[in-house]
């Protein structure tokens, strides 16, 4: 018994001292992660450009933060649009009808809290990133050495795990990636599905900038716990306070038809890509996000590929 659980530690120990390290630098990991994703999209751009390691790792690095840029100012810019106008207007609503609003009271009071709670967490947010500089610029020299050698090699830093550990680690690590691969292919369909439903339902309500409040509400269906109700039903409610109910109720309907199509798209992609419930990723990956926050995510793959093998051990497979 003893020589057992001497083996298993020589051989797991090491593992969970890999991922205690790789957690402490977290921005150094996801560096690394990142170039190991983008590494046939980067290799491909390499091979047909013919420019040199360093000058496509920092053309790539460049796309990429120009991307995160753009796209945050969009979701920043569209979400502030919405969040004004909207707390200015439920405060006439409330001054106007604060005798004989009823019900409805409790509802403009909730929609208010949401309101100013989003707006006060975005502004300490944007208030709050100069104190990430240092993680900052740790990422971003981490992610051009990270993308030039990952052209030499997708698997450079292994070169950095004792050759015993890495037997163990090395079939762990390329599972969960694979895995994380199906999992990012999921949800961008479904991501891109949302979006295209949004933008031409948007279009064809005459709404303002259509493509823009899809981009913000599709990236909220993309999060854990959010989803695109969290914009749709208060706004179907404020359009009902606002007596314009027959919009009110189109948006509700369009809510419904998304949910829908998504359930039976994502039950299908799930069954298909990866053998698991959507039900059980949901809960692993809710699981991991509470217990270890945003850092959480990086976990998901491993506690996925986990729970794929555990469900096949005969404690659960056994009649």
């Amino acid at each position: 018994m003893y020589e057992t659980i001497g083996i298993f530690l020589k051989k797991w120990l090491p593992v969970v001292l890999i991922l205690l390290i790789t957690w402490f630098i977290y921005p150094v990991t996801l560096a690394v992660l990142i170039a190991y994703f983008l590494h046939p999209f980067a290799f491909w751009v390499y091979k047909t450009s013919h420019l040199p390691r360093w000058i496509t790792a920092l053309l790539l690095e460049s796309t990429l933060i120009a991307v995160i840029i753009f796209g945050a100012t969009l979701l920043v810019k569209e979400l502030f649009e919405i969040l004004f106008p909207l707390r200015i207007h439920l405060e006439e609503i409330q001054i106007l009808f604060n005798e004989n609003i009823g019900n409805w009271k409790s509802i403009i009071e909730a929609l208010s809290m949401v309101s100013d709670g989003l707006i006060k967490k975005v502004t300490l947010f944007i208030q709050h990133l100069p104190e990430q500089f240092i993680e900052t610029f740790v990422f971003l020299i981490a992610l051009f050495f990270a993308l030039q050698e990952s052209l030499k090699s997708r698997t450079w830093f292994f070169i950095y795990i004792p050759s015993k550990t890495r037997k163990t680690f090395k079939p762990l690590f390329l599972s969960a990636t694979k895995l994380f691969e199906k999992f990012t292919k999921v949800g961008v369909i479904l991501l891109l599905l949302t979006f295209l439903q949004l933008c031409i339902s948007f279009y064809a309500l005459k709404f303002p900038s259509p493509i823009g409040l899809a981009i913000l509400i599709s990236f909220a269906d993309a999060l854990p716990f959010l989803g695109t109700g969290i914009i749709l039903i208060p706004m179907a409610i404020f359009f009902m306070l606002t007596k314009q109910t027959t919009l009110g109720i189109i948006i509700l309907l369009l809510y419904l038809f998304i949910l829908l199509t998504r359930q039976l798209l994502e039950s299908f992609l799930w069954a298909n890509t990866m053998h698991i419930r959507s039900v059980h990723v949901f809960f692993i990956s809710a699981c991991s996000l509470l217990l270890f926050g945003v850092p959480g995510i990086i976990l998901s793959p491993f506690l996925l590929l986990a729970a794929v093998h555990l469900s096949k051990h005969q404690w659960f497979t056994s009649q």
